[in-house]
C-alpha cells in the first residue's frame, strides 16, 4: 500500500513475537533460531532491571549478526524470499558447509541439535516468507535503532499539530536539545559520558602592563 509499519511494543510483545520455517521473528525483525537467549531477551532484561542500559545497546547491536536478509524485494503479493545470515556472508555455519573458512571476522553460529534433523532455515539456501506470517509485529525499521528514533520523533512532533480541525493529541512542548540517537534506551537515554578535568589556565598581568602610554 505504499507504507511500512514502524511503532514500539507494549511490555508482553517483547523478545520473540513468533517464528517460521525455523526463524523467529524477534522485535519485529525475522532472525536465525540460534539467536542465544541474551540477546532475544534484552529488552525484557532492562525493564526488569536485569542489565543497565549501556548493556542493553551492546545486545541490540550484537542481533545484526543473526538477522535473515533479503533474497530479493518482496513480490506483487508480498511473499519475499529471506535467507539466513551466513547463506548472506555474514556468518559461518557448520551445518552449511560452503560457509565456512572465510575469515575469522566472521562469527561462527551453533546451531542447537535437533532429532528431526536441521530447521527449513538451515537446510534451504532461502526461505520465502508471506505477508500474513508476523504481520502484527513485523516492522520495516530496526526497534530502537537510529532511523527508527527519527520516525518516532517525527510521529510525536505530528501529535501536537491540529489537523482537519480536531485537537492535537499531544501537548506542544518548550524545544529541547536534541539528543544523540545512539544514547536512546525504552527506558530512557544513557548518561553523558564523563569530561576529563581540562587544567585551570591563570592569566598573570604584568605590573606594568597598564603604565605604558598607549599610541
Amino acid at each position: 500500500m505504499g507504507y511500512k509499519p514502524v511503532y514500539d511494543y507494549r511490555a508482553d510483545q517483547l523478545g520473540k513475537q513468533g517464528g517460521t520455517h525455523g526463524a523467529i521473528l524477534v522485535e519485529g525483525r525475522w532472525c536465525y533460531p540460534s539467536m542465544p537467549q541474551p540477546l532475544i531477551d534484552a529488552t525484557l532484561d532492562l525493564h526488569a532491571d536485569r542489565i543497565d542500559r549501556e548493556t542493553w545497546v551492546r545486545l541490540i547491536a550484537a542481533r545484526r549478526g543473526y538477522r535473515l536478509m533479503p533474497k530479493e524485494h518482496a513480490d506483487a503479493d508480498g511473499y519475499q524470499r529471506m535467507m539466513c545470515p551466513a547463506e548472506a556472508g555474514k556468518a559461518q555455519c557448520p551445518i552449511k558447509p560452503h560457509t565456512m573458512g572465510h575469515g575469522i571476522h566472521l562469527p561462527l553460529v551453533d546451531p542447537e541439535p535437533s532429532r528431526v534433523g536441521p530447521l527449513k532455515v538451515c537446510r534451504r539456501r532461502t526461505i520465502t516468507i508471506s505477508p500474513e506470517t508476523g504481520a502484527k509485529h513485523w516492522q520495516a525499521l530496526e526497534h530502537g535503532g537510529p532511523e527508527w528514533q527519527k520516525v518516532r520523533k517525527i510521529k510525536k512532533w505530528l501529535d501536537t499539530l491540529s489537523l482537519g480541525g480536531e485537537r492535537p493529541r499531544r501537548r506542544t512542548h518548550h524545544r529541547r536539545r536534541t539528543k544523540e540517537p545512539e544514547t536512546w534506551t525504552p527506558t530512557g537515554h544513557l548518561a553523558p559520558a564523563a569530561q576529563p578535568d581540562r587544567p585551570r589556565v591563570t592569566t598573570r598581568h604584568h605590573p606594568y602592563q597598564n603604565a605604558w602610554p598607549r599610541p
